[in-house]
């Protein structure tokens, strides 16, 4: 039998009256992977993403989608209260997911996630005693999406920035770093972080190396990630690296950009 449904367009949300939520998260989803373009998009998402709720409150997939958007958020916000709020928010939503269905990997990323960067809110020492369960998370998405990029580099991150008494190795961050990218060449955020262990290392040409990489890419992924943070922070650490060792930088001007980036 043919679903029916009427759309109705409302501050430029298209929002499903009856029929299929999956169309509300697919459009959710394409307005939180261009927040980069609008600022007004990651709201946009959060009110298709609750639109679901209401109708489906154990929508597993909408769920992450409020967690990862509470995490994005928190992230622009001043005040460590009204961080924190977010990332509790994020976590708790993630969490949710996690009880509906323990085999989704994207739900352990971003519980592993919001715990992080509640944990860090906290200082050093919370940070530490919470890592061996954000660890869990990132290898428990990894275990159930042994290709999830994102997840690949936040666990080579915990490896690099975790003391070696508690479990760091900054040897298997590179190898996580690495791999990610022969999965996903295109990858620019595990190409920002292999740079700065380069960089930290002394092996300062490598680390030049993949910050070009990083200006020069034409079809980075994730597009928003890109334009948020790795294409303004690559520049930077490769004209200190130049600084320190002589090494020509590259012209980020010679590199065409969109023009609206926010």
């Amino acid at each position: 039998m043919l679903k029916t449904f009427s759309l109705v367009s409302l501050l430029g949300i298209t929002i499903v009256m009856a029929g299929d939520s999956d169309l509300l998260y697919t459009r959710a989803l394409e307005l939180f992977d261009k927040r980069h373009l609008d600022k007004e998009n990651a709201l946009k998402a959060k009110e298709l993403a609750w639109q679901i709720m209401e109708k489906e409150p154990g929508n597993v997939n909408a769920l992450v989608l409020i967690s990862r958007i509470y995490l994005f958020s928190g992230e622009n916000l001043e005040k460590e209260e009204d961080k924190r709020a977010a990332y509790e928010k994020g976590t708790e939503y993630a969490k949710k997911a996690l009880g509906l269905d323990l085999k989704n990997a994207n739900a352990h990323f971003y519980y592993g996630a919001g715990l992080g960067r509640c944990a860090q809110l906290k200082g050093i020492f919370n940070a530490i005693g919470s890592a061996g369960e954000i660890k869990k998370e990132f290898e428990k998405a990894l275990e159930l999406d042994p290709k999830h990029p994102v997840a690949k580099v936040a666990l080579a991150n915990y490896y690099y920035q975790v003391p070696g008494l508690f479990g760091g190795s900054t040897e298997k961050a590179i190898e996580l770093l690495k791999e990610a990218l022969e999965l996903y060449p295109n990858l620019t955020m595990a190409s920002v972080d292999l740079a700065r262990i380069y960089k930290n290392q002394g092996k300062k040409k490598e680390a030049l190396a993949l910050l070009e990489k990083v200006v020069e890419n034409k079809t980075p992924a994730p597009e928003a990630n890109y334009y948020l943070y790795d294409k303004k922070e690559a520049p930077g650490n490769a004209e200190r690296i130049s600084q320190i060792t002589g090494f020509p930088v590259f012209d980020p001007n010679h590199t065409i950009y969109p023009e609206k980036i926010i």
